[in-house]
């Protein structure tokens, strides 16, 4: 089985194959189309460009090799500096590939073009309309503060925290794995992201504060799974103030960056 390597490739980077019978109907249904089956001299060119490279994709095409089997041209007195036919024919073959894919053809899976400048027969695959990149969606709900005193520190860690993910999600954006972020108001329920899938998260925290001990414990849930994906707790044995603030929203952000860059490795 011939396996061929077209021009689009997976999210992940790796080429799509693209085999033997795949291959043979595809050129089968574009013979079949209007343009290419009033035209039998286009459809002969088109099939012995597709099955010369199932066959010797590694053998280059000459332009004289596809005079004398294509065009019946005489080996002996043949010259393709004096006859142009193939250089002429191919030119028209590559503007009725165009023009199926412009009409008829638009909804085709897979597409065949001749590059200029070869006689090579390429191969794309298209993606569905409407399929694209899909980032995983972070909402921030406001923290608890779970001790009398508080509040505050907990109201300005969320901020600080929310100012570090942003610098590291939205202004990254490291290829498949870049990170949208939202922050709740206060006032906000918790989402229901289902029809976003196991792309979108809910990061939940409460705080815990002493006069020299301060403990933040977090929790990543995936909404439309209703799972826990990542769970930490942070203590600093440091008066709650700015500096710890800072300290604390440097760990969870290093944390939960590095979780992210875990996950989208492995999905």
């Amino acid at each position: 089985m011939v396996i061929k390597s077209m021009a689009d490739s997976t999210a992940a980077g790796v080429p799509v194959p693209l085999d033997r019978e795949e291959i043979e109907r595809v050129l089968a249904l574009l013979l079949a189309s209007p343009l290419f089956a009033k035209s039998r001299r286009m459809g002969s060119l088109l099939r012995f460009l597709v099955e010369h490279d199932l066959q010797a994709c590694n053998t280059p095409l000459t332009e004289h090799a596809i005079g004398i089997a294509v065009f019946r041209r005489d080996p002996t007195v043949y010259c393709t500096g004096d006859d142009p036919v193939v250089r002429v024919q191919v030119g028209r073959l590559r503007r009725k590939l165009a023009a199926h894919y412009a009409g008829n053809g638009q909804q085709d899976p897979v597409r065949l073009s001749i590059p200029p400048g070869c006689y090579r027969v390429t191969y794309q695959r298209l993606r569905p309309k409407g399929v694209g990149t899909r980032h995983p969606v972070v909402q921030i709900q406001p923290f608890t503060c779970l001790t009398r005193d508080g509040d505050d520190f907990t109201r300005g860690l969320c901020e600080e925290l929310s100012c570090r993910l942003f610098d590291s999600f939205e202004q990254a954006q490291t290829g498949t794995n870049h990170v949208l972020m939202r922050v709740a108001r206060n006032s906000e329920p918790v989402p229901d992201f289902k029809r976003g899938g196991r792309y979108s998260y809910c990061l939940e925290g409460s705080v815990r504060v002493e006069p020299s001990r301060v403990r933040a414990s977090l929790r990543l849930v995936d909404v439309a799974q209703g799972r826990i994906r990542w769970s930490a707790q942070f203590d600093r044995d440091r008066p709650y103030g700015i500096a710890t603030q800072e300290d604390l929203a440097q760990s969870i952000c290093r944390s939960l960056t590095g979780y992210f860059s875990t996950a989208g490795k492995e999905e």
